[in-house]
Order: structure tokens, then sequence, then C-alpha cells
């Protein structure tokens, strides 16, 4: 208990210096604070992104971007999530196709099946390693079988 309140007080002064300290930006300030919280304790780095959302995640890694998304998907914060994981998949690395999959199962969930295809499909255009391709081939089966458009064979080869 006393460590925790000592690493509170430490992300405490931290925070009152960045506010005080002109000269460091506040998104300087906003990535020390998430980097430190982020191996800590995930749910309170959820929590920071939450209370400063939207600012501040333009700065952030794909891998954060990536990491935050989902906890907002399993929240259920759909629309949180789907702004984290599009920005995820914008940004170079592993994480892009996991991101892109997601982010198709946030248009899912608020009923525009027709944008999640477009989604998936544009994942399939990028070539993805194979086990994210089956996934989105099953998704995009899935989905058009539910009222989207036929799935062509030129789609699947």
């Amino acid at each position: 208990m006393v460590e925790k309140e000592a690493n509170d007080l430490t992300s405490l002064r931290h925070l009152l210096t960045c506010n005080r300290d002109d000269a460091q930006p506040g998104e300087a300030c906003f990535q020390k604070r998430l980097a430190g919280t982020i191996v800590k304790d995930f749910q309170s780095a959820v929590r920071l992104v939450r209370d400063h959302f939207p600012r501040y995640l333009d700065c952030l890694s794909g891998d954060q971007l990536f990491r935050i998304g989902v906890a907002f998907f399993q929240a259920a914060d759909v629309e949180k999530a789907r702004y984290c994981l599009e920005l995820a998949a914008g940004k170079d690395g592993s994480w892009q196709h996991k991101a892109m999959l997601l982010v198709s199962r946030t248009y899912e969930a608020v009923g525009n099946e027709q944008r999640a295809i477009t989604v998936i499909q544009d994942l399939l255009d990028q070539q993805p390693e194979k086990i994210f391709r089956r996934q989105a081939l099953k998704r995009l089966m899935t989905l058009q079988s539910q009222g989207g458009n036929p799935l062509s064979m030129t789609d699947t080869v």
C-alpha cells in the first residue's frame, strides 16, 4: 500500500510539474504520464486516455493505440475503440491488420455492416498474413450472408 501511495505521489508531482512548466507541451507530458502508467496499471492508462479523449491520441504509438482501442472495445465503448483502432491501423506495425479487423467489428456493433465489409475488403487488398486473411474472409462471408453483397470468386483468390 505504501509503495502504491509513493508511486501515486510521484505521478502527482510529475503531473503538477508538467502543468507548471510551460516549456513542456501537454502532449509530451501526456506521453510521459501514459508511458509510466501503462506499464504499472493498464486500466489507469485507459482511464487517462478516456479523460483526455481525443486529445493527444495522434502522439501515441500504434501499439499503444491498439491496446487502448481493444480495452475500449471490450468495455463496449465502440466509438472510442474505433477512433483508437483506426489511428493504430494507419501506423506501421504488427497490429495493423488486427486493428482493421476490430475496426470492422466496431461498425458491426453499431449495425453498419456495409462499412464493416468495406473495411474488411480494404484489409484483404493489403495482402495480410495468412491468419488475418482467413479471419477476414470468414467475417466477410458471414456479413455478406447476413444481407451484404454476395461474395465473388475474385474476392477469395
